[in-house]
C-alpha cells in the first residue's frame, strides 16, 4: 500500500535527513535546539523540534513518514468531533451490531484447522471463522499456537497528566499567569521535565484544565513547582505509539497465512486515528477478497463434485 501511494520510501530515513532533502537549512532544523523554549511557542520557527515532541514524544530522528505525519498535525484545518473524538469509536461500535467484551483481554489465539479459539481472561471461549489483532503485540503476552512472528518493536512511552488548576508563571520566569501561552512547547534538553504543556478546558478565569506531556512521571513535588494550585490530577501511562527509527521493519498484515490479521503493523509507517482507520479498511478488504474468495471457490468445489457424482451414478445406472 505504501509503495503503492509512493510513501514507502519515507519510512527507510530520518526526518531530518528528508528535511535537508527538500533544501531546508540545517540551521533551520536545529535552531530550536537553541532557542528558548518559552520563545518557541510564538515563534515561526515552530515546525520541527518541537512538534515531534508533542505529537510522537521524539526528535527528528524519526522516519521521515512519520515525522512528515507529525508536522501535518501542527497546522490548521483540522477537524474534531464535539464532545470528543471517542464518539467515532462508539458510533462504529454500534452501527456494526458486534458484541463488545469490555475489560476481557485475550490470553491465547489457536488456530485449529477449521477455526481459531479464542481464550479470555475471564475464562471465556469465543470460536472464530477470522480473528483481527487490533492492539500493538508489543507489550501484551497473548499466547499464539502455531507461533507467530513479528520484527521487535519498541512503543515510546508518553506520561500524560490532567491537572484542575492554575500555573505558577515564576517556574516560566514569567509574572503573571495571563504571560503564559495556551501551549508551551520544549526541547531536546534532559533538564526540561515535560515536552509540552497546554490548556485542555477553560472553566474560568482561575479555573483551567491542563493536559501535560512527559516521558518519565510527573512527581508530585514537580507539579507544585509548575502550578501554584492543583485541584484535581489525573495521570495515564500509555505505549503511545511506536519508537520511530528508519529503516522501518514491518510486521505482516497476516500473521499465519490463513485468517489471522494484524491491523497494527502499520503503525511504523505513523500512528494516528486516521492511518489506523486507513489500516482497518485495508484489513476489512483483505478479509472480504481472501475469506469470501475461498468460500466461493468451497461452494464451487463442491457443486463441481456433486455435479461429477451425479454423472457418474447416471453412468452406472445406464
Amino acid at each position: 500500500m505504501l509503495k503503492w501511494a509512493g510513501l514507502y520510501d519515507l519510512t527507510a530515513r530520518t526526518l531530518q535527513d528528508e528535511l535537508i532533502h527538500i533544501k531546508m537549512s540545517p540551521l533551520m532544523i536545529e535552531e530550536l535546539v537553541t532557542a528558548d523554549y518559552r520563545e518557541v511557542v510564538t515563534s515561526d520557527y515552530y515546525v520541527v523540534k518541537v512538534i515531534t515532541r508533542i505529537n510522537y514524544g521524539q526528535s527528528v530522528s524519526i522516519s521521515g513518514l512519520a515525522g512528515a505525519v507529525s508536522l501535518a498535525g501542527s497546522g490548521g484545518g483540522l477537524w474534531a468531533i464535539e464532545g470528543g473524538n471517542y464518539q467515532m469509536a462508539a458510533g462504529l461500535i454500534k452501527i456494526s451490531n458486534v458484541s463488545l467484551h469490555i475489560n476481557e483481554g485475550i490470553e491465547s489465539i489457536s488456530y485449529l484447522g477449521e477455526y481459531y479459539e479464542l481464550n479470555s481472561t475471564k475464562g471465556n471461549s469465543h470460536s472464530c471463522d477470522v480473528t483481527v489483532v487490533a492492539t500493538p503485540l508489543d507489550e501484551v503476552n497473548i499466547q499464539f499456537t502455531p507461533s507467530v512472528s513479528i520484527p521487535a518493536r519498541k512503543l515510546q512511552h508518553t506520561h500524560a497528566t490532567f491537572v484542575r488548576g492554575i500555573l505558577n508563571p515564576a517556574y516560566f520566569g514569567l509574572r503573571t499567569v495571563a504571560e503564559i501561552p495556551e501551549l508551551v512547547g520544549t526541547l531536546e534538553d534532559p533538564d526540561i521535565p515535560f515536552s509540552s504543556i497546554s490548556v485542555l478546558m477553560q472553566h474560568d478565569e482561575n479555573d483551567v484544565t491542563y493536559k501535560v506531556f512527559s516521558r518519565e512521571p510527573m512527581t508530585d513535588a514537580l507539579l507544585d513547582s509548575i502550578f501554584s494550585a492543583r485541584l484535581q490530577t489525573v495521570r495515564i501511562n500509555w505505549g503511545a505509539y511506536p519508537h520511530y527509527k528508519a529503516p522501518e521493519i514491518f510486521a505482516p498484515f497476516i500473521l499465519d497465512g490463513q485468517h489471522l490479521y494484524y491491523v497494527n503493523a502499520f503503525e511504523n509507517a505513523a500512528s494516528t486515528m486516521e492511518t489506523s482507520a486507513v489500516a482497518a479498511e485495508n484489513v476489512a478488504r483483505l478479509i472480504l477478497s481472501r475469506y469470501f474468495r475461498e468460500a466461493h471457490l468451497h461452494s464451487s468445489n463442491s457443486k463441481l463434485k456433486s455435479k461429477i457424482t451425479d454423472a457418474d451414478t447416471l453412468r452406472t445406472n445406464l
